[in-house]
């Protein structure tokens, strides 16, 4: 047997052939553990949607490649918290922000945001005003969205032996209130989040 540059063995008595791909790298794919599902009522709130570890100490140069996704719905509702008793009810604007975060941790050290992404969902309150008992229900629009949120990102790492943590967190920076009663009028539901990362030798 020769045994060529790449690792690669091949028979002398097999019939020659002339290799046109390159030599296979190593691969080594992980998937990481959903978070659970949190809805988001108030600005502020946050939690972890996903996380995956994965160990690079056998790549030489590692080429280090993060796929997330998550569902999330979102509720707007322009005239919550309309207050019967009052005639001068002013239907309002309604929204709520996402802001997704790429963290990493590398052998339990401090954390590094490489990645941020804005999930947002608007609904404008137009210019209804009146009494709340007036108002109809085609007036009173509100809006319901299920979406399929999900980012990539590539990362030439530095080769540097050991774990490697990754997790996505999820923070509300806007959920918005009626300025009447002080009662939120969005909110949004993050689930099913699933983080994978793809490690291979450049």
């Amino acid at each position: 047997y020769d045994r060529k540059d790449c690792g690669c063995v091949k028979d002398k008595e097999c019939a020659k052939c002339e290799v046109l791909s390159p030599c296979p790298k190593k691969i080594l794919v992980e998937c990481g553990t959903p978070g659970g599902m949190m809805m988001f009522t108030s600005t502020g709130q946050t939690f972890t949607a996903a996380n995956v570890s994965v160990d690079t100490s056998c790549f030489c140069k590692p080429i280090i490649e993060l796929e997330f996704t998550s569902q999330v719905s979102a509720v707007l509702d322009p005239t919550a918290g309309l207050d019967t008793l009052n005639n001068d009810v002013i239907q309002q604007d309604a929204e709520v922000v996402l802001l997704y975060e790429l963290v990493c941790r590398r052998n339990g050290g401090s954390e590094i945001t490489i990645g941020s992404w804005t999930f947002r969902r608007f609904l404008s309150g137009g210019l209804l005003e009146a009494a709340a008992i007036d108002i109809t229900n085609f007036e009173a629009q509100d809006l319901e969205t299920y979406d399929t949120f999900s980012f990539s990102k590539c990362i030439c790492s530095a080769p540097c032996p050991g774990c490697v943590d990754y997790f996505v967190r999820v923070t509300a920076t806007t959920v918005s209130q009626d300025t009447v009663l002080l009662t939120n009028n969005a909110s949004a539901t993050v689930s099913m989040g699933q983080l994978v990362v793809k490690v291979q030798d450049c």
